[in-house]
């Protein structure tokens, strides 16, 4: 890089994280995104509390059906 770049990249480098160099950190680039990360978690939260997921009636087990009669267990499977 040329001195003009560097000075460039360097002004931006510290800009973004000059706060947590000088010792605030509470301005630094990671805890912007923490913050907003932490903002978005409570907000989904807030709305799943509020509109919880609907639930099927029908439980499934899985993709195979078994005949109970079969194997014998259509008392514990009813």
């Amino acid at each position: 890089m040329k001195g003009h770049r560097l000075w460039v990249i360097a002004f931006l480098a510290f800009m973004t994280n000059g706060s947590s160099l000088l010792g605030i950190g509470q301005g630094s680039a990671g805890s912007v995104a923490r913050a907003i990360e932490a903002n978005h978690n409570i907000a989904r939260n807030i709305e799943m509390a509020g509109n919880p997921p609907i639930r099927n009636e029908g439980v499934v087990f899985g993709p195979f059906l078994v005949d109970c009669s079969a194997i014998g267990m259509c008392e514990v499977l009813a």
